[in-house]
């Protein structure tokens, strides 16, 4: 398979040394998922070809899906043909179809079963196109476009090469390296390793993963068997290598946070060898009893559960959606909690949760404007000042009382607004409303759990700058205890840290993010309150890249950016949730 590939690659180095002309690329014959066999070389007289190599479960690939229905339908009556072709073993006929018909999905799908046509094409990314002209010849290869969400896509590579072609012109980008997820290929396991499946990585799984990658979760494929880890083996170390998987973004205080996703050294090390060796199962009698996720809360029973409006239907394709839900106080005084946890109304789509309070009551008035389920945020806020939080939810987060003595204040007509980010997951999905679940003190509070917003609101950022740096200050008036952090920034942040100097001098990192994505933002929860002295100075710095080469800045030329409550505006803050030290509030009046 690969000496073919090769092969022809080396002939159309040699046709070009020589100045003659590209050989035709090799014909096959695939069966579509409904069994109807389609050649290559029966597409005599078309135009261009395009072979789109793609999977049901790989995001980038499930994100170009309706991108290409488009294209195909636009481009049908000048001649061009599309074709997909499946190449995974872990994908079947029947699962392809179903997806197909769920996503409305139009093109010929044809499965590749044993990874031939992906071997002769010398293909082992997914989504990876290839355009071929009327005679056959490979005119372009790689990605589709050049990002997964179709608001920022700048470049369509493969339009403008079919563009080309029908117009009889040099494609100008011939080549580009595809993004995706690697074309499942079957290995054969090896027999004598050390590291397996029900030995080691079983369980290494079901600690980091399946709280998420399994059916009805966010994760975009399942991984709580052995044939799906097997499949996604080769992900897994990658992303494992490079710390992208489990999504946490903290560089600092390994071991200090009591929310944190990170695998050790050790377990990044297993997961590398276990692919290697060809991901053996090992003995099936050391396999360990799959985890159970509760249906009940696990904060215990609440004392009162609130639920967002339900039935907000989130389509197939388009940008993510934020959509902010008033939920009413149920309570006639002012009242103390200490503890919140949330369930998603379908964790498919609902990508995070944040819980703001609302006590003047702009809240209402949004949603009485907006005629559909809450009213539309911008994913930067809830278009408003808010009076405090309840924190929030995100894939993973595990919910956490307060200690003991420590309570959040819910005041009196104090509402709860639920800022809520969806996306896509290439189908149509309904939002059925987030439960917040309340759990009230059953002894006195004697500290108020507070927040202290960091920020500056007077920057710009110019068009162009690759690492424009924005700082906000706040110097601390007595000796508190900081609880958790949370730092934000929208689309353009690169980098952004919140630094105490305590005032001996001595230097204390609370957060510091290097690879900042507006898509994973969490409050970060110290395993124990962090003691933070009376005079100590906490400086948040951020650092934005507002260039051409930030593939997320939504300006196409890049434009002066300012703080705003807009996702295509910026802010630059931090909050510090915080108790004082020696408060008593039974003692107050």
């Amino acid at each position: 398979m690969r000496s073919a590939s090769v092969s022809i690659l080396v002939l159309c180095l040699v046709a070009a040394s020589a100045g003659q002309e590209e050989p035709a690329a090799p014909d096959f014959t695939l069966a579509d998922v409904a069994g109807t066999k389609h050649r290559l070389r029966g597409l005599q007289g078309k135009k261009a070809i395009a072979l789109i190599f793609t999977g049901i479960q790989c995001p980038r690939s499930t994100a170009a899906e309706r991108r290409l229905c488009e294209m195909a339908a636009k481009y049908a009556d000048q001649g061009v043909a599309f074709l997909t072709v499946n190449s995974n073993w872990n994908e079947s006929s029947e699962a392809i179809a179903e997806h197909a018909r769920k996503g409305g999905f139009s093109i010929p799908l044809l499965k590749d079963e044993e990874g031939r046509v992906a071997g002769l094409y010398n293909v082992d990314i997914q989504p990876t196109a290839i355009l071929l002209d009327g005679r056959f010849r490979i005119r372009y290869r790689g990605l589709i476009d050049d990002h997964k969400l179709e608001e920022f896509v700048r470049n369509p590579y493969l339009e403008d090469a079919i563009r080309a072609v029908l117009e009889g012109r040099k494609v100008e980008i011939s080549r580009t390296e595809p993004i995706g997820c690697f074309i499942k290929r079957k290995t054969e396991p090896s027999k004598s390793s050390e590291v397996t499946y029900a030995g080691q990585i079983s369980r290494l799984i079901n600690r980091h993963c399946v709280s998420c990658h399994r059916p009805g979760q966010v994760g975009p494929f399942s991984l709580e068997s052995y044939e799906q880890a097997r499949a996604w083996s080769r992900e897994m170390a990658r992303e494992a290598k490079w710390h992208r998987m489990p999504p946490w973004k903290p560089v600092t205080n390994v071991g200090e946070y009591y929310n944190e996703r990170r695998l050790g050294d050790e377990e990044i090390e297993l997961l590398k060898t276990w692919h290697e060796h060809g991901a053996p199962l090992g003995d099936p009698e050391r396999l360990p009893e799959p985890p159970k996720f509760s249906d009940t809360w696990m904060l215990g029973t609440p004392d009162i559960v609130l639920k967002a409006e339900g039935g907000y239907e989130v389509a197939a394709k388009g940008p993510d959606e934020y959509r902010c839900y008033v939920l009413e106080n149920p309570f006639e005084e002012d009242t103390w909690i200490t503890g919140v946890e949330y369930r998603a109304g379908n964790s498919r789509v609902v990508h995070h949760v944040i819980a703001y309070l609302d006590v003047g009551g702009a809240s209402v008035k949004l949603d009485a404007h907006d005629p559909r389920p809450g009213y539309k945020s911008s994913g930067a806020g809830p278009r408003f000042l808010p009076s405090g939080s309840l924190g929030g939810w995100a894939p993973g987060n595990m919910p956490r009382m307060l200690p003991k003595g420590v309570g959040r204040l819910l005041r009196k007509r104090e509402r709860i607004v639920l800022e809520t980010h969806y996306h896509r997951t290439g189908r149509p999905e309904k939002d059925e409303g987030t439960q917040v679940a309340l759990y009230l003190a059953k002894e006195p509070v004697k500290q108020l759990f507070r927040y202290q917003a960091i920020a500056n609101f007077m920057f710009r950022i110019p068009a162009g700058a690759e690492a424009h740096r924005v700082t906000a200050a706040w110097t601390v008036r007595r000796d508190v205890h900081v609880l958790d952090v949370m730092p934000h920034m929208h689309l353009l942040g690169r980098e952004i840290s919140m630094v105490a100097t305590f005032p001996d001098g001595r230097r204390k990192d609370l957060v510091a993010i290097k690879d900042w994505d507006f898509n994973w933002q969490e409050t970060y929860q110290f395993k124990e309150p962090l003691a933070i002295p009376e005079g100590t100075r906490i400086v948040l710095e951020a650092k934005y890249d507002n260039s051409t080469k930030n593939p997320n800045n939504p300006s196409d030329p890049p434009r002066d950016v300012r703080w705003g409550d807009e996702t295509t505006d910026e802010m630059c803050i931090g909050f510090i949730g915080y108790v004082i030290d020696g408060e008593d509030r039974t003692k107050e009046d």
